[in-house]
């Protein structure tokens, strides 16, 4: 084994920082992912009665075994990015999500009360879809970036 000091390493190599992904660009990754557990989960899923009428940290600290975000929980890849644990807050924090967001996620008054693991899914991925704000407006400063360089 050679050794090398860290100047001699970074002559050999080219060392570059990572940008960090936007907040929005990390939201759609996880509830992309998170539709995909819930379509490969062939069990029943279980959620929240009427957490609408929870407000604040009640809300936040609601747990429901076997709910969609029970299985996010399991996932070891969600816990390696930072899912500390299934209940709404954590949920709400991890996903990006605001409280209507996750009401129109995790509520079963969504799905008259019964919902399959694809019904979830599916409306996991419709949230993923969403152009967020600060995706519109990332994608604005780009556009302004290139038109001022285009113009010189």
């Amino acid at each position: 084994m050679e050794r090398r000091t860290i100047k001699q390493l970074e002559e050999l190599a080219h060392v570059a920082r990572a940008e960090p992904m936007p907040r929005w660009m990390v939201r759609r990754r996880r509830l992309e992912r998170l539709a995909s557990l819930l379509e490969a989960h062939r069990q029943p899923v279980r959620l929240f009665t009427e957490m609408e009428c929870f407000h604040g940290s009640k809300r936040r600290a609601l747990r429901q075994f076997c709910s969609p975000l029970t299985i996010a929980f399991y996932d070891p890849e969600f816990r390696r990015e930072g899912l500390t644990g299934d209940s709404v807050g954590e949920g709400m924090d991890f996903f990006c999500l605001s409280a209507g967001e996750a009401h129109e996620l995790l509520c079963d008054c969504h799905y008259s009360r019964t919902a399959t693991s694809d019904a979830v899914a599916k409306r996991a991925r419709a949230l993923a879809g969403r152009l967020t704000f600060a995706e519109l407006w990332d994608k604005t400063k780009a556009l302004a970036a290139r038109w001022r360089a285009a113009m010189g």
